[in-house]
């Protein structure tokens, strides 16, 4: 990816008022808490009835990009619903082994035929599939599978829906990015269990994001032995390493200026980084261009968090995030959305 000086993204807040929120996700230019029985945030401020009562503790949803069809579940749980325009349509479940400390593997998005997809681990820690949103049928049924001892989690798509990133860990415990081919695993299942693309991302913490199609950015945080061992500079907040996926051998690194966390790409130049509070990063030099620190979105910077994470929605294409505290939603709008 060639580097060339853009301006920076102007940004915008807009705040709304609102309390007890339990997840957050984008539908259309509303903020949705589907979690709380798809009660609507509108921009303008108004907010829509609770429409169903949700008797069990979901935190956390996400939806297709579409918005036909969203799952809420619980983020350090076993347990998730699949909806169809607000209506259950099937349970799902994943492992009970270390689901209260890590993520649950999911990720919602669609192939390059237009189906709506859920890519998740139903099975086994360690074992992902993918069905298909709307009949539930698992497009990546095998009975010759045998997953590598890795726990899969922040699961996303690319928006061509040919790669699957994993920002999942191995024991003892370590993160380890992983990108996976959509086609090839469709096509032999079981290149899901240990056929990555070439990604060389690991740490003590890290996250990961697709700045395109073609390129991904990985921050990482904590022990890197191979730059001690190549005697070469460490940053004092980790590394970022943007990968051209077609060439992962020879990422390009540079070092953020301050912590990271969770990303949300902002084109092809910046990130937003939610460590502690929202900052926007220019991911080639790694310097902070603007902050946000009277917004607090806790301090998570692995698939283990080890802090409270306030409900959250990014919504990539549109350049906007929404983060609940101080019972207030605030909206950060980037220029180009």
């Amino acid at each position: 990816m060639p580097v060339v000086a853009k301006e920076v993204p102007v940004a915008t807040l807009k705040t709304l008022p609102a309390r007890d929120i339990r997840s957050l996700a984008w539908d259309g230019d509303v903020l949705v808490d589907w979690a709380a029985g798809e009660i609507r945030y509108q921009l303008d401020g108004s907010v829509g009835k609770r429409l169903w009562v949700v008797t069990y503790m979901f935190d956390a949803a996400q939806v297709s990009p579409s918005g036909e069809f969203s799952v809420i579940f619980t983020r350090l749980g076993t347990k998730g619903l699949v909806l169809q325009r607000g209506r259950i349509i099937r349970e799902i479940n994943r492992s009970y082994y270390c689901a209260g400390h890590f993520e649950y593997p999911l990720a919602l998005f669609q192939l390059p035929d237009g189906r709506e997809v859920m890519a998740h681990c139903p099975e086994a820690y360690n074992r992902l599939e993918i069905d298909d949103l709307a009949s539930g049928e698992r497009l990546t049924a095998s009975l010759t599978r045998n997953p590598a001892d890795y726990f899969p989690s922040r699961l996303a798509a690319s928006s061509d829906g040919r790669w699957l990133l994993s920002a999942g860990w191995v024991w003892h415990p370590l993160d380890v990015a992983a990108v996976f081919n959509v086609a090839a695993a469709l096509e032999n299942p079981a290149s899901l269990d240990g056929q990555r693309l070439g990604i060389d991302a690991w740490a003590e913490e890290s996250s990961a994001v697709f700045i395109d199609n073609q390129h991904l950015l990985v921050a990482l945080e904590g022990i890197d032995y191979e730059a001690e061992l190549e005697d070469r500079e460490i940053g004092e907040y980790g590394e970022f390493r943007l990968f051209d996926l077609r060439t992962p051998e020879t990422p390009r690194i540079t070092f953020p200026q301050a912590p990271v966390g969770t990303m949300m790409a902002l084109g092809e130049n910046h990130v937003l980084g939610l460590y502690g509070h929202p900052r926007l990063f220019d991911i080639h030099t790694g310097e902070v261009l603007q902050e946000w620190p009277h917004i607090k979105c806790g301090r998570q910077f692995s698939s283990l968090p080890n802090d409270d994470i306030p409900p959250i929605a990014l919504d990539t294409l549109n350049r906007r995030c929404a983060i609940f505290c101080d019972e207030t939603i605030h909206i950060l709008q980037f220029a180009g959305g």
